[in-house]
């Protein structure tokens, strides 16, 4: 491996600069500097900052910050107590960063993510378990598994598909749509009148908002909110809203509960 010394700042302090991949496939311990490609399928420990082009975790790394120029996939399990700053978050394993998580461009979620602080990117993907506990800004936010969020989840398009519950500060964006997941043998399914009513319960959640849902066009299934408000809203079924407020056009389920609407 080939290592630069470069003096750094006018203190005259030699600060240690690295321009090279680097593998641990033992245990080992990565020390602050710009590294090329980081490969881990063992465990590391990386100390205080640490930049490189492309990080990839088979194994387990703990941090603090990490900057990445191109892309951070962990298929294994990676913890962070600061920030991860990235081109592209692909996660098949396990990742938790106690502050922000910011990507240029994808963040794809198979896996489980935990976050507690914001995620930035434009597009968020979720098919495995994803839990923020500040916001989430994006262009595009696709959920096809699980996706618990403290704060706003803001973005151009929001698609929620679920099968389970979920809790969400508030929601905003262009276009809005919230929805269950139908399995196509319940959908062929005969039941009697007394089962269906009794695994109804239990076999799909809610996505409770605990605030608000405002966007242009929004069209929602089995959600729980105090309010809603868009251009055009379509209120579907398993829906419990107390107020609903568009200003061209609204439609409501019967087999929804809506408090009361309002044209603004």
């Amino acid at each position: 491996m080939e290592r630069n010394e470069e003096a750094g700042g006018d203190s005259g302090k030699k600060e240690r600069r690295f321009v090279m991949d680097l593998n641990i496939s033992g245990s080992g311990q990565i020390t602050p500097g710009e590294y090329d490609k980081i490969r881990v399928s063992g465990s590391a420990q990386m100390e205080d900052a640490v930049r490189c082009k492309g990080l990839q975790v088979a194994g387990s790394a703990n941090g603090y910050n990490l900057v990445c120029e191109e892309n951070v996939h962990v298929s294994g399990h990676c913890s962070f107590s600061g920030k991860v700053t990235a081109g592209n978050v692909g996660i098949s394993g396990g990742l938790s960063v106690a502050g922000e998580i910011e990507a240029a461009e994808k963040i794809s979620i198979s896996g489980a993510m935990s976050c507690g602080g914001d995620v930035r990117c434009k597009e968020f993907g979720v098919s495995g378990k994803s839990k923020v506990a500040g916001d989430v800004e994006a262009e595009l936010v696709k959920v096809r598994g699980a996706l618990d969020c403290d704060g706003l989840l803001n973005a151009e398009e929001v698609d929620i598909e679920f099968e389970k519950g979920m809790d969400i500060g508030s929601i905003g964006g262009s276009k809005i749509a919230i929805y269950k997941r139908h399995g196509e043998e319940k959908k062929k399914r005969a039941r009697l009148p007394l089962f269906a009513s009794l695994i109804k319960r239990t076999t799909v959640g809610t996505v409770c908002v605990k605030n608000a849902i405002e966007g242009d066009e929004i069209a929602l299934e089995g959600v729980v909110a105090p309010r809603v408000s868009g251009r055009v809203v379509a209120i579907g079924a398993d829906c419990e809203i107390e107020l609903v407020q568009y200003s061209e056009q609204v439609e409501v389920s019967p087999e929804a509960k809506v408090g009361r609407t309002e044209r603004i």
